[in-house]
């Protein structure tokens, strides 16, 4: 059984300490405000990474208008990837300016324009809001690269948990409007609205910050009365029939999380399919180890690991973006 990293097992302790209630306990609204509270609690004690500039925008694309960030990067490279993000928080917390740090990071180390995208929560907002917000910004990125700032030869995704669910179905549903991406960055993606917690629960294994009750609470409140579409792609990537044709890939996955299993499953399936993949494995983290750069030596390690291979796969390919289907 994975050992948790010990500088995170402290921030467990403190949080179990302080009877910390789990995430998604209580209201969205309660939920939300713990979180909001921790994060910038955190970030008066360590501050932003720098970037060369941020920008509140509207991505629009057909009916839809989804708020996102844009960060450029202090770079002298003659051009740059541009990044669409998606944070994590189950569908149901978190936001651009909670995840402000994260995508700094991104921003800076991978030296790419990065989107950050401010999609639409459930409840208030259930199945298919995210994934179509998701969709519209990924497609507004690709038609407005070079305004933004980048190469539009190299646009990619990349999400964090929910977010990596929603980069890994942008990805597929690019690809079938005739896109071509650079690459996807999948950091502990949760990709299977149809697995079995009931085992995870059994299984003895334990998983801090984020547990097999939470993701039960995460399908509840995202997918709504659509629960009959769990195994439909999306909200399921791994349920999709065909995954051929999809973009470099880079899948990272946490030991102490119930979300392990699934994240190599889909790295099999596109391996499998033909798709380059690169697996990061860090058996001793949890779920969220992505924004805890600052609290663990350990995770900001692996945060730089996974910077580095995602930023190596991003290369500008002239002629690779096709036109997209109305």
């Amino acid at each position: 059984m994975p050992q948790l990293d010990p500088q995170l097992a402290v921030v467990v302790a403190a949080l179990q300490a302080r009877g910390a209630p789990p995430p998604f306990s209580g209201t969205p609204d309660e939920a939300r405000a713990r979180m909001r509270t921790a994060v910038l609690a955190a970030r008066e004690r360590c501050g932003l990474p720098q970037v060369r500039s941020v920008e509140d925008t509207v991505a629009v694309h057909a009916h839809i208008r989804v708020p996102v960030r844009v960060y450029r990067p202090h770079s002298h490279r003659p051009s740059l990837p541009t990044v669409v993000f998606f944070h994590g928080g189950g569908f149901v917390l978190g936001s651009v300016a909670l995840m402000d740090d994260i995508a700094r990071k991104l921003c800076r180390d991978v030296e790419a324009v990065v989107v950050s995208v401010d999609y639409r929560l459930a409840p208030e907002h259930p199945f298919p809001a995210a994934h179509d917000d998701a969709l519209a910004a990924t497609l507004w990125a690709l038609t407005n690269a070079a305004a933004l700032g980048g190469d539009p030869a190299c646009v990619a995704v990349a999400g964090e948990s929910a977010g990596g669910n929603l980069a890994a179905s942008s990805a597929i549903q690019a690809r079938d409007r005739g896109f071509a991406l650079a690459g996807q960055l999948l950091i502990v993606p949760g990709v299977d609205f149809a697995r079995d917690t009931l085992k995870l629960d059994s299984d003895g294994r334990a998983y801090p910050m984020l547990t097999p009750h939470d993701l039960r609470e995460v399908a509840r409140l995202y997918l709504g009365t659509a629960t009959d579409r769990a195994r439909d792609c999306p909200p399921s990537p791994l349920h999709c029939a065909n995954l051929r044709d999809l973009p470099a890939t880079v899948i990272a996955v946490a030991g102490c999380d119930p979300l392990h299993d699934e994240g190599l499953a889909y790295a099999a399936r596109l391996q499998a399919a033909g798709v380059d993949t690169q697996v990061l494995r860090y058996e001793d983290m949890f779920h969220p180890f992505f924004g805890f750069f600052e609290a663990s030596a350990a995770a900001r390690c692996a945060n730089d690991e996974i910077c580095r291979g995602f930023a190596a796969i991003l290369r500008p390919r002239p002629g690779d973006i096709k036109k997209a289907q109305a």
